[in-house]
């Protein structure tokens, strides 16, 4: 029998920090929908003119600004708030960058956790392969939003990856399946001697144009569309696939990394990217609500195991593996064809 003194011993402050944790996100997805950031792209404002622009009651306003300045998306001098970096970058709708559509997405499809678990079925149900993306992205801006998201993934790991691999001898590298264009970035401002393709879908091609333009590299990045299960993959020194793997099942996988085995020449090498699992399943929180965001989002994606992820490199006849952590959130394995 439960006693008074056995459950006042046992702490709910765990509990409560994992049930309040939602707070500070829901914060900043709303005040991204509600146009805090875009409001304050310009210039500074007070508590006042930030209600009146956006046509807001008042009460609870000031806790929540300020909430915002305890979370890092603002800063406060006196009674004025602007932008931090991040917030203006990333949360600013006047941006290519804005990935705050990306970010409410994610919010709604979480509170489907449950159904998800239920039936095995993700929640947005837009089919499997190609069309899990071409039937959710019908247009431009679609795409556009959903690049942008990728981007603020992608825009943490590329500057890693450009430091944890050695492309001095490298001169053309592919990213497969990547978007606009934005992790070979860093890499070819640190490499100037370096070539990129990306390849994605036909439809990605605009918004990838689009950003190129703007960054000033597009006479060093290229796109080609396909469909990377049935396309040959460009030719490259270098394949990289960053949170490409995650996306499928088990066969396609084996799929994508045989067809990259095909691609390469002898002596290329393959490079995944992905929040792997420990192979223990027990240190790597992040890697695992990733994965579970897959069951939502895809008919057979999740993460896997850096194990899982070298014997399927095996099977595809790599070698010479090898495995670098790429910050706290993601792994990088890196296979070899042999000459």
């Amino acid at each position: 029998m439960e006693t008074a003194s056995s459950t006042d011993a046992v702490s709910a402050e765990a509990l409560w920090r994992l049930g309040t944790a939602y707070f500070g996100r829901k914060v900043v997805i709303t005040a991204a929908e509600l146009g805090v950031f875009t409001v304050l792209a310009d210039s500074p404002a007070d508590e006042e003119s930030i209600r009146k622009a956006l046509g807001l009651h008042g009460r609870g306003l000031r806790d929540f600004l300020d909430a915002l300045v305890s979370l890092g998306m603002l800063d406060r001098d006196g009674t004025l708030y602007r932008n931090t970096a991040v917030s203006d970058h990333y949360l600013n709708q006047s941006r290519s960058s804005y990935a705050g559509a990306f970010l409410a997405s994610a919010d709604k499809r979480w509170d489907q956790l449950a159904e998800a678990l239920r039936t095995g079925e993700p929640q947005n149900r837009w089919g499997s392969g190609p069309k899990m993306f071409t039937e959710q992205y019908r247009t431009t801006d679609a795409w556009r939003n959903f690049n942008a998201g990728m981007d603020y993934l992608n825009g943490m790991i590329g500057p890693r990856l450009a430091e944890a691999y050695d492309w001095s001898s490298t001169v053309s590298v592919a990213d497969v399946g990547g978007g606009r264009g934005n992790l070979v970035v860093p890499i070819l401002r640190r490499n100037p001697a370096l070539r990129a393709v990306v390849f994605d879908l036909p439809a990605v091609r605009p918004v990838f144009e689009e950003h190129a333009g703007m960054l000033g590299l597009a006479d060093r990045m290229t796109f080609v569309g396909g469909d990377f299960f049935n396309d040959r993959l460009p030719a490259a020194d270098v394949l990289v696939f960053s949170h490409v793997l995650h996306d499928w099942g088990q066969e396609e996988r084996r799929t994508l990394l045989r067809n990259a085995f095909e691609s390469l020449p002898p002596g290329g090498r393959v490079l995944i990217c992905d929040p792997m699992i420990d192979d223990d399943r027990s240190g790597t929180p992040n890697a695992l609500l990733t994965s579970l965001n897959m069951l939502m989002v895809t008919p057979h994606g999740s993460e896997y195991t850096r194990s899982e992820c070298r014997s399927l490199l095996k099977e595809a006849g790599f070698d010479g593996l090898r495995q670098v952590p790429l910050g706290s959130n993601n792994t990088l394995v890196i296979g070899l064809k042999p000459r």
